[in-house]
């Protein structure tokens, strides 16, 4: 009897070993906003009032998810993310109805050796437009919304969040700087995705880069070539922000870096983009629970015969912090340049409330 007592008691500490080496979390984020859509004179659209999901112009698209964490030891951890996005206001599925559309990837870590993710994940280039937006790609002053010029979506930066079938390999971090590798085959239904980001931390600055292209699985032409820088450096009273992304060769074939679904510009000309240039400028300043923030966009459209339009937005927001999980926010942005009269959002205000558990 004394031996199975002791047998058990072994096996419950061990059990109690393992499961304190070993974690899994449940996460989630419901965000909604009210907007009201100005739209311009020529863009055959009217203004439109609506209560959306935090996924357009939000703090954060509405969503669910699981990660997990395994210590194996000698500085060896895997794990898994999966992560779900939910439209708060009808009870949809985002992401185009996938089941773990916003991310899911199982992912293996060292602490000498770097970190490999295998699955759906974000794309360079969101990663790196996350250093440029006192938001972090939020509100109406995320420069990656696409525009809905005449009833399509048009990007300003370039900002497909996700690609499919990712080889993601990170290196340790070295004196504030961290490299990056990431690679989808295609799987002979899509273009073949490529990457290459680095990243940097350290003191008041922090900043990044990335260059993505495809090979076209046709013509193994290389074709989507977007290069995204960003960075932002914080003088504690304010911080400064900015960014630049140029896209060349750009193209709408299955799996593209952008995901881009449309290059065609239309205002007092009508072109379909080849290449595009653009910037943003922000600053930013915490005034005890607020953070307030403004910033300036501006893309340049050009066609392979030459023909080049602009849009610009100029916005304003800020965030007011209730809680370490719950936050209000509001935003206000107007359209400047060629196409300010072609697009349905030629002004935004927006008001929203974001929780998370």
């Amino acid at each position: 009897m004394k031996t199975r007592i002791a047998f058990a008691s072994l096996a419950l500490i061990g059990a109690s070993s393992a499961w304190a080496q070993s974690s899994v979390t449940l996460y989630g984020i419901v965000d909604m906003n009210l907007g009201h859509f100005s739209a311009g004179s020529r863009s055959a659209a009217g203004s439109v009032t609506a209560l959306i999901d935090g996924t357009t112009n939000g703090l954060n698209g509405s969503r669910w998810g699981i990660r997990t964490n395994e210590d194996l030891g000698g500085g060896l951890k895997a794990g898994v993310v999966m992560e779900a996005g939910v439209n708060a206001d009808s009870g949809a599925t985002a992401q185009g109805g996938l089941g773990f559309g916003r991310q899911i990837f199982l992912w293996l870590s060292s602490t000498t050796a770097g970190e490999l993710r295998l699955g759906r994940q974000y794309a360079a280039h969101d990663v790196i437009m996350g250093y440029n937006n006192p938001f972090g790609n939020a509100l109406v002053l995320n420069p990656g919304i696409g525009i809905t010029n005449t009833g399509r979506a048009l990007p300003q930066f370039i900002d497909a969040p996700r690609i499919n079938n990712v080889i993601r390999y990170a290196t340790p971090t070295f004196g504030g700087f961290t490299g990056a590798l990431l690679f989808a085959p295609g799987e002979a239904t899509a273009d073949s995705y490529h990457s290459v980001m680095l990243q940097y931390a350290g003191g008041n600055l922090a900043a990044g880069a990335s260059h993505e292209w495809n090979h076209d699985r046709v013509s193994s032409a290389t074709t989507n070539k977007v290069t995204t820088l960003g960075a932002n450096y914080d003088f504690k009273v304010v911080k400064l922000w900015g960014g630049y992304q140029r896209g060349k060769s750009l193209t709408t074939s299955a799996g593209n870096v952008g995901a881009l679904s449309n290059l065609l510009v239309t205002g007092p000309v009508a072109f379909a983009a080849r290449d595009l240039d653009v910037y943003t400028v922000a600053i930013s300043a915490p005034v005890g629970n607020f953070l307030v923030g403004a910033n300036y966009t501006q893309t340049e459209y050009q066609a392979a015969s030459g023909q080049k339009l602009a849009l610009g937005k100029a916005a304003l927001g800020a965030t007011y912090k209730l809680s370490s999980r719950t936050y209000l926010y509001t935003g206000i942005s107007r359209a400047t340049n060629d196409l300010k009269d072609y697009i349905s959002q030629k002004q935004v205000v927006q008001l929203g409330v974001r929780h998370a558990f």
